[in-house]
């Protein structure tokens, strides 16, 4: 009579119960890699906006009028404050132009605004000031 070894491997079983682990553990880790990317990339934007705000100080005191420029092209230059316009981390246009406007608010001052890709991380970059519409004024908004 012949003697059956035994073969050695792992049970369907025990897999499914390591791909059940697995599972668990990627659902927690998941959502918070994503709330660490998209936190990075508020911080970014956050950033790129303070940029763009320090560069239109700049501006505003070479300017012959002293006044702030809306056109953010007039910051770019080998002789300006800005070597190219910054990039929203979340855009994924091929234009630069658009990821951040500035508008002139009444009282002379500028709000800096973020133009994302999508309305929930438009938002999500832009709550950044008090009262500002969602936007960025310099002097105003602060960590």
């Amino acid at each position: 009579m012949k003697h059956l070894r035994k073969q050695g491997g792992f049970t369907l079983i025990e897999l499914l119960v390591v791909i059940l682990i697995l599972a668990v553990l990627m659902a927690i880790a998941l959502p918070l890699y994503l709330r660490a990317v998209r936190d990075s990339q508020r911080q970014t934007c956050r950033s790129n906006m303070q940029t763009i705000a320090n560069a239109e100080q700049a501006y505003k005191v070479r300017s012959p009028g002293h006044v702030y420029t809306t056109d953010l092209t007039l910051l770019v230059g080998p002789d300006q404050d800005l070597q190219a316009l910054p990039r929203c981390p979340t855009d994924s246009g091929l234009s630069t132009t658009d990821d951040y406007t500035v508008t002139e608010n009444l009282d002379g001052s500028i709000t800096i605004r973020c133009n994302s890709d999508s309305a929930t991380d438009a938002v999500d970059h832009n709550t950044v000031g008090a009262d500002t519409n969602h936007g960025f004024t310099p002097g105003v908004d602060s960590e």
